[in-house]
């Protein structure tokens, strides 16, 4: 089968920070993703400018062939391009991602899908009406012990749902002040803020396996209300930058299923128990128990996380989540390796492997729903 041919909409030449957060750099996850994979060829790169583009692909030691585009229409345009990737500041998505989908080509953009909900729903609509398929980078999805909770959900391994606990924590604490590169994550209706960045990452695994909420409540509470900026070499650019995204999100509500359901998100730089995430799922039948290691699950493997399941009746079972993988994704970093297996799931036709746009559209209205029914505590 002949490859997947590329268009990488914001490759950059930034290297990208321990974290994986820095300004620009994560385009170059999805060079390695795609470069290391035998089912996709990178053939075409748009930047702001051609120019912009040219160096990338000198820099990045591309093909001489990949093609040099300065905006995202005449990418579109290309007939020997088959995906368009957008990975940019979000604020930027809708814009760049509307003329792929207008010229039918697959689109894979970095999650958030927008920071507009009404774009976020033009976009799905463009794709439907077009029958383009569509990637959301919602690495989570990729993770493989997730996918077994999901599994294992759907196969009735603890009978019917009655009741979820999610308590997780984002080891990115502004106790100490904020990158000034990164400060829109401290705004509430700022594209990569705290919700849509964290609480949203969290949603799509959550609502893959239990479904949507049917009502739902929530309290927001921010500590640090004023909290200093730095530039990267540590100064203070800014030491009274005032923040409107919550540092702790309790949610909780009824499910389409009639399940109960809660989700418990902190903003701190560790915890007491090492565990980004511990997940309880009640059934009928039965409980599942899934913790998660001291990693962030926006984009880690947390491929030493542990998955519990005990029958009403029976013993604590531990449950084997992990599978054979090809060479090309196993090697990857921990930063690559989800965003690999979603490209992966796409050339292989694993629907159920990668998040669409309509998948990202459900995050998205939930989170709406959330900020509109959220009561602030003082």
């Amino acid at each position: 089968m002949a490859p997947i041919r590329v268009g990488i909409i914001g490759l950059t030449t930034v290297t990208p920070s321990d974290q994986g957060y820095t300004p620009g750099s994560w385009g170059l996850v999805h060079l390695t993703a795609l470069t290391s994979s035998p089912h996709y060829k990178i053939v075409a790169l748009c930047n702001s400018t051609a120019e912009k583009a040219r160096k990338s692909i000198e820099q990045n030691k591309l093909d001489p062939a990949t093609k040099a585009y300065g905006s995202p229409e005449e990418l579109a345009q290309d007939p020997e391009v088959d995906l368009v990737v957008v990975s940019v500041h979000v604020d930027k998505h809708y814009d760049l991602a509307k003329p792929a989908l207008l010229n039918k080509k697959s689109v894979f953009v970095e999650f958030p899908l927008s920071a507009k909900y009404p774009e976020v729903e033009e976009l799905v609509k463009l794709a439907e009406q077009g029958n383009v398929k569509t990637i959301v980078g919602a690495q989570a999805r990729g993770n493989l012990a997730f996918a077994k909770v999901s599994e294992l959900i759907k196969s009735k391994a603890i009978g019917d749902v009655t009741s979820s606990s999610w308590v997780s924590h984002m080891p990115l604490s502004t106790w100490d002040g904020m990158l000034d590169a990164l400060k829109d994550f401290t705004t509430l209706e700022g594209g990569p803020s705290r919700v849509n960045i964290a609480l949203g990452h969290g949603l799509e695994p959550f609502l893959h396996a239990l479904g949507e909420f049917k009502t739902v409540q929530a309290i927001f509470k921010t500590h640090g209300k004023i909290i200093p900026l730095f530039d990267t070499t540590g100064k203070v650019v800014n030491p009274e930058f005032k923040t409107t995204a919550p540092e702790y999100i309790l949610i909780q509500g009824v499910l389409e299923s009639g399940a109960v359901a809660s989700i418990n998100l902190r903003f701190v730089a560790n915890s007491v128990d090492d565990a980004t995430i511990r997940w309880i799922i009640s059934g009928t039948e039965g409980e599942l128990q899934f913790v998660s290691p001291a990693e962030s699950y926006v984009q880690a493997d947390l491929s030493q996380s542990k998955l519990r399941l005990k029958k009403w009746k029976g013993e604590v079972e531990e449950i084997d989540f992990k599978r054979e993988e090809p060479a090309h994704i196993t090697s990857g970093t921990n930063l690559v390796i989800n965003t690999a297996r979603l490209y992966e799931s796409f050339a292989t036709g694993n629907e159920n492997g990668y998040p669409s746009f309509e998948s990202a559209r459900k995050v998205h209205n939930l989170i709406e729903q959330i900020k509109k029914v959220a009561v602030w505590a003082p």
